[in-house]
């Protein structure tokens, strides 16, 4: 197996790249945690640590419901999340990961997501958009991954399995998730440049969805980064993230409350987007990895516009 010797900084971020810089989710009722700048070479370390932790931190402030050709104007959506991930390296090829995130939330909206004023009434659904914070732990994440290639660009397929790890509530502008179980089959792409302190990476997923009243909300999920490492401590990433799949678009006007689909439709909306945004890494020793990262969303389809996301996070290796 090839080796390439790294100086501090490109091996903490190596050991710590698959947790350390989650994608900020685009809409409210997602969140999409891997990242993808250096995970591959994690494996192709001399002396990489087997395991990674990673605590992060994530502020967002959405609002305005955009689609092709309309913008529903609405209250803003804050949040506050707290991620906790792991990954583990079992062997020289493979890896097994696992998240979970809780997620805080609060809608200065009326309550028109009210279980209580459809028809039928949802008793067992949890009313939250009365202008105040509620936090769930929203969906575990467990996942495996193979470091098919090593040189001279690494190839490593992953498959993640999500499930909600609460009964949190979905019909509500504030809802955390939509409560449904996903798996996502993909592959990641890397190459560092022979003698160059550049480190480019890629990666794409197809993410299953369950089916909601015949819907079919499967997407497909790409992530593209670039980091230049500027000395031992300091490195800059930029990166740009889509995602695109079925759905429908959310209902315009006075909405039919008696209507099933009214009371899933935060599960089966397209919720497509496309974002932008760039991160420092500052190394914190000889491994443990500080990120901070801003993001903005260049492209909006039936999912509210994100005004400000940030992302801190601190990794240390195991």
């Amino acid at each position: 197996m090839r080796r390439i010797a790294a100086r501090p900084l490109f091996h903490a971020v190596a050991i710590a790249a698959v947790l350390s810089w989650p994608r900020l989710q685009a809409h409210a009722q997602e969140f999409e945690p891997t990242a993808t700048r250096a995970e591959n070479a994690q494996a192709i370390e001399t002396s990489a640590p087997r395991g990674s932790m990673t605590v992060t931190y994530q502020y967002q402030k959405a609002q305005d419901l955009s689609g092709e050709g309309y913008v529903i104007t609405s209250a803003p959506i804050t949040t506050h999340l707290i991620d906790v991930a792991a990954s583990y390296r079992i062997k020289d090829r493979w890896t097994v990961n696992a998240g979970l995130p809780f997620i805080s939330r609060e809608w200065k909206g009326g309550p028109s997501h009210n279980p209580l004023n459809i028809v039928p009434p949802q008793y067992d659904s949890e009313f939250v958009d009365d202008g105040h914070f509620h936090g769930f732990f929203q969906d575990l994440r467990l996942g495996a991954s193979y470091l098919l290639v090593t040189a001279p660009v690494t190839i490593e397929p992953y498959l993640e399995y999500g499930i909600p790890a609460s009964d949190y509530p979905f019909f509500a502008a504030s809802a955390v998730g939509r409560n449904l179980q996903t798996l996502e089959v993909g592959s990641t792409f890397a190459y560092r440049p022979p003698f160059l302190p550049w480190f480019f990476s890629m990666r794409a997923g197809y993410v299953l969805v369950d089916s909601v009243l015949g819907v079919d909300t499967d997407a497909m999920r790409v992530t593209a980064d670039a980091v230049r490492f500027f000395n031992e401590r300091i490195a800059l990433n930029v990166f740009i993230t889509s995602k695109n799949g079925g759905g429908v678009s959310p209902p315009q006007g006075t909405p039919d409350f008696t209507t099933e689909i009214w009371y899933r439709h935060d599960q089966i909306i397209r919720h497509n987007y496309a974002t932008m945004g760039a991160g420092v890494d500052w190394a914190l020793g000889e491994r443990n990895v500080l990120n901070f990262t801003l993001l903005r969303m260049v492209h909006a389809e039936d999912v509210f516009e994100l005004d400000e996301a940030l992302s801190v996070s601190f990794s240390r290796p195991f």
